[in-house]
């Protein structure tokens, strides 16, 4: 069972991983077409400016759930790995359900978000702001399912470490 979980994690990582270089490309595309239109033809493009903001949102929430699956957040890696093996799965189950919760966290506040401000229009384009507010509803999804991994494989006493790469 814990096996099909590695490889469904494994998969969405894969499609996040995906999404963000997409997204970065084309926040990238935006910026230099924004800079061209400005200082080339003398023409400022409206949304320019309001479209990257938000892809650099959804790739900073996407980033960080990705940084939960792939234990690449900051920690104290020389103090957690100082520790017997027992204690530091223990305290790698516990930081894994720290991230649990934070994940409960930014998934249940960005439905909130996502049901109060949702429906407001953007201010340079006529398209409402779901798109962009959906994105702490799936990273805290993604929090979680990935935090659950974490568990797990600190518990089991899989991978180098919970919190990062191993010194012994």
């Amino acid at each position: 069972m814990l096996q099909v979980y590695d490889r469904v994690v494994g998969g969405i990582m894969a499609a996040v991983r995906l999404v963000c270089i997409a997204q970065a490309t084309a926040l990238f595309i935006i910026v230099v077409v924004a800079v061209v239109a400005r200082y080339v033809f003398g023409q400022a493009v409206s949304w320019t400016e309001e479209v990257p903001r938000y892809l650099l949102i959804w790739i900073s929430f996407l980033g960080a759930a990705a940084g939960v699956a792939k234990r690449e957040h900051v920690g104290f890696d020389i103090l957690f790995n100082a520790l017997p093996a027992p204690l530091r799965r223990s305290l790698g189950a516990g930081i894994g359900l720290l991230i649990l919760g934070f994940g409960w966290i930014v998934f249940r506040y960005g439905i909130v978000f996502v049901e109060d401000f949702g429906s407001d229009l953007m201010e340079t384009i006529p398209y409402t702001n779901y798109w962009y507010y959906i994105a702490m509803p799936i990273s805290g999804l993604l929090f979680m399912l990935f935090a659950l991994k974490v568990i797990a494989d600190a518990l089991l006493g899989r991978g180098e470490s919970s919190v990062g790469q191993s010194v012994d």
